[in-house]
């Protein structure tokens, strides 16, 4: 098997979107085709072939693809890759531990890259172009991917919905957003620094009940359920 130079992304979404981008800046051979047409292999011929479409739609993408002489994988990260063996001898996984969104620009140098192949020349070939598109790269079975993108929900979605409940909060009386940001950036530091658990600090770490207490009447019912359930956490995960 070759070196991967022609690739085609099958999906048009974020993640094809940010794929294709940053491997046409990179010098390869990419056409990005949509899921919901047929695909066919014609005068572009790849050496891999990437599905990044919605999770439930990856297996009638690669029922519609048929048998291909190539590498295939896709960009999920919670789907198994086994299904994808009537499709080729060599297939895998190709996940970034990133959220993406059309038009917002990231480093993708900073990308953790996530692969996993069937065989051992696969998976080479993988690493290798991982590792030309970013310089973080991890090999993961299946098991780890998974594993990984339940961390990552934690980390990043139920995060971010945090950080919005803030701002909702701060809206109210009309204070900027932007007064937590260096607070937001420090608990990221820290937690890169040391077990999080460690470095936990306010009122559910404290046990203080009272200001606890105070908080929840300043709470709409769905922010009470939200805080409630989070400081029993804290406390019950107390170092």
């Amino acid at each position: 098997m070759q070196s991967i130079k022609n690739i085609s992304i099958i999906g048009q979404g974020n993640v094809a979107t940010h794929y294709f981008d940053i491997m046409k800046k990179k010098g390869f051979q990419v056409e990005m085709v949509s899921a919901r047409e047929p695909f066919l292999i014609s005068g572009f011929i790849p050496d891999l072939i990437i599905i990044a479409v919605r999770d439930e739609a990856i297996k009638e993408v690669s029922d519609k693809i048929g048998r291909v002489p190539c590498i295939i994988v896709h960009t999920s990260g919670t789907i198994e890759t086994d299904f994808l063996k009537n499709n080729s001898n060599s297939y895998g996984s190709f996940y970034p531990l990133q959220t993406l969104k059309k038009g917002v620009a990231v480093d993708f140098s900073q990308i953790p890259l996530c692969t996993w192949a069937n065989n051992e020349m696969a998976a080479k070939h993988l690493k290798t172009l991982a590792l030309s598109l970013s310089r973080h790269h991890y090999e993961l079975t299946d098991k780890q991917r998974k594993t990984l993108h339940i961390a990552a929900v934690f980390a990043n979605n139920f995060t971010n919905h945090l950080f919005g409940i803030a701002k909702n909060i701060l809206d109210k009386e009309n204070i900027p957003f932007d007064i937590v940001f260096p607070l937001m950036e420090q608990t990221l530091k820290n937690a890169e620094q040391t077990n999080p658990f460690c470095v936990q600090t306010g009122p559910a770490q404290r046990e203080d009940y009272a200001v606890m207490q105070e908080h929840l009447l300043n709470l709409s019912t769905e922010e009470q359920e939200i805080y409630k359930a989070i400081s029993k956490n804290i406390i019950k995960h107390k170092q």
